[in-house]
This record gives C-alpha cells, sequence and structure tokens, in this order.
C-alpha cells in the first residue's frame, strides 16, 4: 500500500494519460448509435471501468504512484442536440510518479503488451498515447502530456444516470495546488521510471 495525498492506494504499478480530457474511447456514441436503450446502466459499468484502471496500472513494472478521480458521466446528443438517453462514463487514474522521456516509450510499450495478451483491441499507437477497446465495447487510453504528467481513463457508455458524479465524489480528493484546483502533476521519483 502506498499513501498518496492522505490515503492508501494500492499502487500495483501505474499507468498513463494526459490531464487533457483524455480523446474518448469506444463507447461514444457515433451518429448510428442507438440511443440509451442498448446502453448499461451505470453501476454495472462501474466495476468493468475500474478494472481496466486497476489492469492496465498493475501491468506497469515497478508499481507507480497514483490519485482516482470521481467517476464522471457526460450525456450524449443526437444530431439534433436533444439528450438520446446515454451518456459517456469516465473514470481517470492520475500517475503521480515521474516518468522520464526516456521511460516513457516503455511505460507505453508495457501498457500496450498487457492489452494484447487480455485480446483487447488496439485504437491508439503514437509516441504519446496508447488506446485499446475490449470486446464489450468499453475502452481505455493512456495519454501522455506535455510536462510528462500521465493519465489511464477508461470509457463506456451507459444508459444517462442523470448526474455528472453518479457515484459521489472521488474516494479522496484529488492532490490540489495553492489554488485550490486539482493538481495532478507527477512529483513522487522513481529510481525505475524518474
Amino acid at each position: 500500500m502506498t499513501p498518496v495525498g492522505g490515503r492508501t492506494r494500492l499502487a500495483a504499478a501505474g499507468a498513463v494519460a494526459a490531464l487533457l480530457l483524455g480523446p474518448v474511447l469506444a463507447g461514444c456514441g457515433s451518429a448510428g448509435a442507438t440511443g440509451g436503450a442498448s446502453a448499461p446502466a451505470a453501476d454495472l459499468a462501474r466495476g468493468r471501468l475500474q478494472e481496466l484502471v486497476d489492469g492496465t496500472t498493475s501491468a506497469l513494472t515497478p508499481a507507480v504512484r497514483f490519485a482516482d478521480d470521481a467517476f464522471r458521466s457526460v450525456p450524449h446528443e443526437n444530431a439534433r442536440r436533444d439528450n438520446d438517453g446515454s451518456a459517456q462514463l469516465t473514470l481517470r487514474r492520475y500517475v503521480l510518479t515521474k516518468v522520464s522521456e526516456a521511460n516513457r516509450p516503455r511505460l507505453l510499450e508495457q501498457v500496450r503488451a498487457y492489452w494484447t495478451g487480455r485480446g483487447y483491441t488496439l485504437t491508439e499507437n503514437s509516441a504519446y498515447e496508447a488506446g485499446a477497446r475490449t470486446s464489450d465495447g468499453t475502452g481505455v487510453t493512456v495519454s501522455i502530456g506535455v510536462p510528462g504528467n500521465v493519465t489511464v481513463a477508461a470509457t463506456a457508455k451507459v444508459r444517462d444516470p442523470g448526474a455528472t458524479e453518479p457515484f459521489g465524489p472521488a474516494p479522496s480528493p484529488l492532490p490540489t495546488g495553492a489554488d485550490g484546483s486539482p493538481d495532478t502533476v507527477p512529483r513522487f521519483t522513481d529510481p525505475g521510471w524518474s
């Protein structure tokens, strides 16, 4: 167990993705998507997204420190800008271990190897991002931002739960900066990554 920001988090090896609202993976309805009727309930997708984030970070060796955001839901609109009854549910994990520029390709290689071994379909493959889709349509990305911050984001299309944070706030608050806003810039060093 690794303490992070006053809470204890299981540090089974951390993963990556940018502070930016990383690209939406599989599951965000396209123009031809059906409405909320075919999308699963948010509570059913919740465990799957947690599993994707946990599995992705646990694939990293050595382990990294991280902090999780709350599950967030954004309603999906149809072409007329009406809510179509579905939403995108996302869970983001911010890696707080510094990953040097030289080690970023290795981090993304570890993630891609894990996903491929699980039978996921790779959807993104660049020097700063890796993405995959599972057979059930959920997606996961690892993104590296400009200052080297890494974010893992898992996303699924769900029936609109009617709330931005349908399961409440994050288990522990994200680290905050002097201005009170979330500060997820990596701050911990590790000889294997930093």
